[in-house]
């Protein structure tokens, strides 16, 4: 018994003492177990969070990049202009009205507000609007203000520059301060003084400039001359030194640079007995005379700010045709001529492209360069019916014998006329130097197209240009356009997108055209025609350069209709038109962008037939869906992989770990 109980015993204790390590061992092995589960849980956690990243980010690329593909043109900022136009120093002198009739209540006029004010707060306000714009008024021009009543008063103490803005803030506060500007309740109009005090200043402002330096003496009155008893200055003499001094500009540097006007304030008679009316000193100065009663729209301050600031417009170079005889170019009867006759600009015959160019001379009455920046058709907007018909009467009767038609009743976009060149720049004048026959001739180059769409037939047109300097509002020109083979479309354009989703596949796409005869041609005999294909290269933006892995990028001519010459005999009694195709294979390897080239066409069998030498085409190649996506896929897939390789060491960590 006593020995079965020690048994008994020691087993308790052995049980006893064995109990702590064996759960020791369980609690290990459980941890060890929660680890491997806590480790593929973040493996797994991982591999889930990289695929949806990567799943939106794809998405994300197929929508943006395309759209920022569209939007890139625009982000860009233009290229800059060649060379910025130079400013103009213009000498203004003002000439303001400070008679009693100028605060009457009997010319008060509408404000702003809507509220009744004088005439003279209206006109305070135009000289403030009229300081306040720096394009009118440029920093580098002088400015001078006289205040004319009974009494002449030179405004000494204000600002004469404009270049520091702190100048142009102090000129207007003076302006609106109505203790240095005010009028004179019983002050008369005393023009002769005040125009020979602008005399004056002017002489004395123009010899701090060149002598391109424009003078502008500018008065603002509301009333006619009405000079003080025993006035020295009449209005009639000092009007004679004035057109004095414009002959001697005009000798001295070939323009008139004495610019006048006279700006009437309210509605004033023409003349009037015994004195001399504003409209008739615009007259005696060799100037302008402004009605702002006759303008429309705005108070008057802005009617006369209106005015003021066309008339300093009109202060720029002007553009005048030239004559036949200074373009050196003989000029034939009939529709082969070229060049400038008898104020018309004839282009002759156009050739098989339908283009023909020439140059037209142009006098610039300038002392600075001027520049032609477009000429474009514009022959919709003559509304001169009668001009129209004496120069349809003029060319049919000299050169063609009849049969002339307006462009303006073809199609839209029938006839297109262009610059030749872009920005053509116009020689000055050289102060200083005389002219007589000697003045310098510029020529202005431009190009006429007869499109697809322009029947057969002799043609007089308008066109228009746009300059740094006045222009005439219209320049007619006649232009020849013979019986000839015509493309359609002129321009070949097609797009393509390269497919392969995850990798770029080749592609190919199909230009076609038709060939036929043009509207109102000649029946003519069959002809042989030869299309040739050439290798189309990318086109670069423009303003950008071309980088050095795209420079010799090109769809090679072997990719095009595999580079054989598409032959076939044109009759125009069997088919209005013919078609022609070909197709264009796209690499695989092809970069995408924008492909320029041109088909070489070559017509035999009839000496006269005319047709296009060249037919341009254009190719866009869009990137397949792998090219959009792969800037962003690549470091995706990059950084899943080592994701991976990070959750397969933690992986084989653990494993060994438990072994």
């Amino acid at each position: 018994m006593q020995l079965r109980f020690d048994r008994n015993v020691a087993d308790t204790v052995g049980r006893m003492q064995c109990a702590p390590r064996k759960t020791r061992n369980t609690k290990l092995m459980s941890f060890s177990k929660d680890k491997h589960k806590l480790v593929n849980a973040v493996f797994a956690l991982l591999l889930a969070l990289c695929a949806c990243f990567s799943t939106m980010m794809f998405s994300l690329a197929q929508v943006l990049l395309p759209a920022s593909l569209l939007l890139a043109p625009t982000l860009v900022p233009p290229p800059a202009q060649a060379a910025e136009e130079r400013e103009r120093p213009v000498n203004f002198v003002f000439l303001v009205d400070v008679s009693g009739s100028m605060v009457l209540k009997s010319t008060m006029v509408k404000g702003p507000d809507g509220k009744d004010i004088t005439l003279f707060e209206a006109l305070r306000a135009a000289l403030k609007q009229m300081v306040e714009d720096s394009r009118l008024i440029g920093p580098a021009s002088q400015v001078s203000f006289i205040t004319f009543g009974t009494a002449i008063t030179e405004k000494a103490d204000w600002p004469t520059k404009l270049a520091d803005p702190a100048q142009r803030t102090a000129l207007v506060s003076k302006i609106v301060s109505p203790e240095t500007l005010a009028a004179d309740k019983h002050g008369d109009t005393y023009m002769g003084g005040a125009l020979h005090a602008a005399v004056e200043k002017a002489r004395a402002l123009a010899k701090e400039g060149d002598a391109c330096t424009m003078t502008f003496i500018v008065m603002f009155t509301d009333g006619w001359d009405e000079p003080p008893a025993g006035a020295p200055h009449k209005v009639r003499d000092v009007s004679k030194q004035i057109l004095l001094e414009k002959r001697i500009s005009k000798e001295k540097v070939g323009v008139d640079t004495w610019q006048t006007r006279v700006v009437g304030l309210q509605r004033l008679p023409d003349s009037k007995a015994g004195t001399t009316t504003a409209k008739e000193l615009a007259t005696l100065i060799g100037g302008d005379f402004i009605d702002v009663n006759s303008q429309s729209g705005g108070t008057v301050s802005d009617r006369i700010f209106a005015a003021l600031k066309k008339t300093v417009e009109s202060l720029k170079g002007e553009i005048v045709l030239g004559s036949s005889s200074s373009a050196g170019i003989g000029l034939s009867s009939g529709a082969g001529e070229k060049g400038l006759k008898s104020g018309i600009v004839h282009f002759g015959n156009v050739d098989g492209n339908g283009l023909s160019d020439c140059t037209f001379p142009v006098e610039l009455r300038s002392c600075y360069s001027e520049q032609v920046g477009r000429v474009e058709e514009c022959s919709s907007s003559v509304d001169s019916a009668a001009r129209v018909r004496e120069l349809m009467k003029a060319t049919a009767t000299s050169s063609f014998g009849g049969g002339m038609r307006l462009v303006s009743s073809l199609p839209t976009g029938a006839v297109t006329v262009a610059l030749t060149q872009p920005d053509v720049l116009l020689a000055p004048i050289i102060p200083g130097r005389k002219y007589e026959g000697d003045k310098p001739t510029n020529l202005v180059p431009v190009t006429v197209q007869a499109h697809s769409n322009c029947p057969a037939g002799h043609f007089l047109g308008f066109l228009r240009m746009s300059s740094t300097a006045r222009v005439p509002q219209l320049v007619p020109f006649v232009v020849s356009v013979p019986s000839r083979l015509v493309v359609s479309p002129e321009s070949l354009k097609v797009k393509v997108k390269k497919p392969g989703f995850f990798w770029p596949e080749p592609t190919a796409v199909e230009i076609a055209a038709a060939f036929g005869q043009s509207d109102g041609a000649k029946r003519q005999t069959a002809v042989n025609v030869e299309v040739t294909p050439e290798s189309a290269q990318m086109k670069t933006e423009p303003g950008k350069p071309a980088a050095a892995e795209y420079q010799n990028e090109r769809i090679d001519v072997a990719n095009i209709n595999e580079g054989k010459p598409l032959k076939f005999t044109y009759d125009a009694s069997k088919a209005e038109k013919q078609e022609i195709k070909m197709n264009i294979s796209i690499p695989a390897k092809q970069k995408p962008g924008m492909y320029t080239g041109k088909l070489t066409v070559k017509v035999s069998g009839d000496s006269e037939t005319m047709a296009p030498s060249q037919i341009p085409f254009e190719v866009a190649v869009d990137p397949s869906p792998w090219e959009e996506v792969a800037p962003v896929a690549v470091p995706l897939i990059i950084v899943c992989i080592i994701v991976c390789g990070f959750g397969i060491f933690l992986w084989l960590s653990t494993l060994k770990r438990r072994g």
